[in-house]
């Protein structure tokens, strides 16, 4: 692996330099690229140098973080992976050191955006911390399997994409022991509940002309893996006038009593081809009930 590693660098075409100073430790990260995808493996190596060697550092830690700006308008920076090296006591006697990492970015992780920023922090446990502001940042693009989805539901299907995206932050997903039946219940729970950072992000569309009578809206979550595809397809139904009045069709949508969310699973094989996508689609949007509290 370090030989293969000492490769990647030397022979990378691009090289992009992140220098920090943390206490008396001057902190290089260098990095092979500055555009990933995700399912990438982000090649770098942390080069410190200190005239007062490194005896107080047990371990340095490189994050790939990104800023998300979730529904509630509250805006937080999440750690998306973390490689942490330990140093060994041999290490702590030296004055310049060099060390490879490798960070496979998440499936998961959404293309950057405007307020959705990705960037790389190096960290070294010193009673010194970094200038939050001072950020690096790295451009993430879209996995391919999104536009490919994408194309199909638009131009065969008539979905309309909309302009709205969404990125949902589960906290509650995060404890490795869960007992509440609320938490085990819930439909993205399989998905969330292997990731590190329980994110879903949501890609909105309206329905096909001839389901606009039964749907208000459909939104996408995709949950990416290396041979198959998980589509959380949420079904957001018509709330009819005849329900009630306005605080009682408002309490229906606060409470998601509107909204189913199914799952779609394909193969790596099955993606190959667009009329998998299209029957599962068209199948679950002709067959998905109206919720009982909606039929009037």
């Amino acid at each position: 692996m370090f030989n293969k590693h000492k490769k990647a660098m030397r022979n990378a075409k691009f090289k992009k330099l992140i220098t920090r100073t943390i206490g008396h430790v001057k902190v290089d990260t260098v990095l092979t690229e500055e555009q990933v995808t995700p399912g990438d493996t982000l090649i770098g190596e942390v080069q410190l140098s200190s005239k007062k060697g490194f005896k107080e550092i047990e371990k340095v830690s490189v994050s790939l973080m990104q800023q998300f700006l979730f529904s509630d308008d509250t805006v937080a920076n999440l750690s998306l992976i973390t490689a942490e090296m330990r140093l060994s006591e041999e290490q702590k006697e030296l004055n310049e050191l060099a060390l490879p990492f490798e960070l496979k970015v998440p499936y998961f992780t959404p293309k950057s955006a405007v307020n959705r920023k990705c960037w790389i922090q190096t960290d070294i446990d010193l009673p010194y911390k970094l200038d939050p502001r001072d950020m690096d940042f790295i451009e993430v693009n879209e996995h391919p399997l999104l536009p490919y989805v994408n194309k199909i539901v638009t131009e065969e299907l008539g979905f309309l994409k909309t302009n709205r995206e969404e990125v949902i932050h589960y906290p509650q997903f995060q404890p490795k022991w869960v007992i509440d039946q609320k938490v085990l219940n819930h439909p993205l729970y399989p998905m969330l509940s292997s990731r590190k950072v329980p994110v879903a992000h949501e890609i909105e569309y309206f329905p096909p002309e001839e389901y606009r009578d039964k749907y208000r809206e459909i939104e996408f979550i995709y949950d990416i893996k290396e041979d198959s595809l998980d589509l959380y397809v949420e079904l957001q139904f018509i709330i009819p006038k005849e329900i009630g009045g306005y605080f009682k069709r408002a309490a229906i949508s606060e409470s998601d009593r509107d909204e189913r969310i199914h799952r779609l699973s394909f193969t790596k094989e099955e993606l190959q081809d667009p009329e998998n996508i299209k029957n599962k689609l068209m199948a679950l949007m002709e067959n998905t009930e109206i919720p009982k509290e909606l039929r009037v």
